[in-house]
């Protein structure tokens, strides 16, 4: 999600999530707002000024309303998810650290909050911003909301996804069922029932939209149709990433931005055109409902 005027749009789709649990680092996190993180980052610089606690390390700058310690498991945690996500994305993890370093942003309240991140963010927990000048990132932000959220499980890796997978694609952005499908797998196991529930509801009302509707849209659907606009992108998202793999899904975002939709679908996964995805995902759908245990 994107803050300040011009960016509103972003924000009213952000997603709202309130339940601990990510399958990424889900282990190292015990209550969704501490962490047992190994501790990756080496500490550079740890100071306060104000009422802000600031922590820095190679990869982020942690500022912090709420305490030292706080802040200090946001970095830890930040350092380990960043870690495991460019893994799973980039199939590396990065020797070069960011510069500059991912700003992320704690506030302890609500209205400092929406004071970051602008009209609209009052339905959400998380905002992120990248800014590109030619081929270079400028800057990496991420506000977080802390008032009795699991930010580390919940908000923190979905945002922390657009950052990650805006390393590769800096000069053209995915397209928003991908960007936002990617980083909603990011979310709990709770959040993306949810999504699952949204998403055969609307099977059943018959209000889907035909895979290449979605895959080309370039506006967010109407307000109506949030839930099924997220619910389907994570669901196709999930199902190419089974198919072959996270990488070769980045490679055929790439393909489909350089020679369209169905080229890429006949190049990384042997499927003819979107129509024959969007006949093959169904099915799949209909397998998953009469048994879940086979797709999740």
């Amino acid at each position: 999600m994107q803050p300040k005027v011009g960016l509103i749009l972003r924000i009213l789709f952000a997603i709202l999530v309130l339940s601990a649990g990510n399958s990424l680092v889900q282990a190292q996190s015990t209550c969704g707002r501490e962490c047992n993180c190994p501790n990756l980052p080496v500490v550079e610089r740890s100071y306060s000024h104000g009422r802000f606690f600031f922590v820095e390390t190679t990869n982020f700058r942690i500022c912090c309303d709420h305490s030292q310690k706080r802040a200090q498991h946001l970095a830890r945690h930040a350092e380990a998810l960043k870690n495991a996500l460019s893994k799973k994305w980039l199939a590396r993890v990065e020797s070069q650290p960011w510069n500059p370093r991912c700003l992320i942003v704690l506030h302890e309240t609500q209205r400092s909050y929406v004071a970051a991140v602008g009209l609209g963010s009052e339905r959400t927990v998380g905002s992120s911003l990248v800014n590109v000048e030619g081929n270079v990132i400028t800057s990496r932000r991420i506000d977080l909301l802390d008032a009795n959220t699991e930010f580390l499980s919940a908000a923190l890796p979905h945002e922390l996804t657009h950052i990650v997978l805006k390393e590769r694609f800096k000069a053209k952005s995915l397209p928003r069922w991908a960007d936002e499908g990617v980083a909603t797998l990011a979310d709990s196991a709770t959040k993306l029932c949810r999504h699952r529930q949204d998403l055969y509801a609307a099977i059943d009302n018959s209000t889907t939209f035909p895979a290449i509707a979605i895959m080309t849209m370039e506006a967010y659907p109407p307000p109506d149709r949030f839930g099924v606009f997220y619910g389907q992108s994570v669901s196709l998202a999930e199902y190419l990433v089974k198919k072959n793999g996270p990488h070769r899904f980045l490679e055929f975002m790439e393909e489909a931005s350089n020679r369209g939709y169905d080229s890429a679908l006949q190049q990384c996964y042997e499927i003819a055109n979107t129509g024959e995805l969007d006949r093959q995902w169904r099915s799949s759908l209909k397998r998953d409902r009469l048994d879940p245990s086979t797709g999740g």
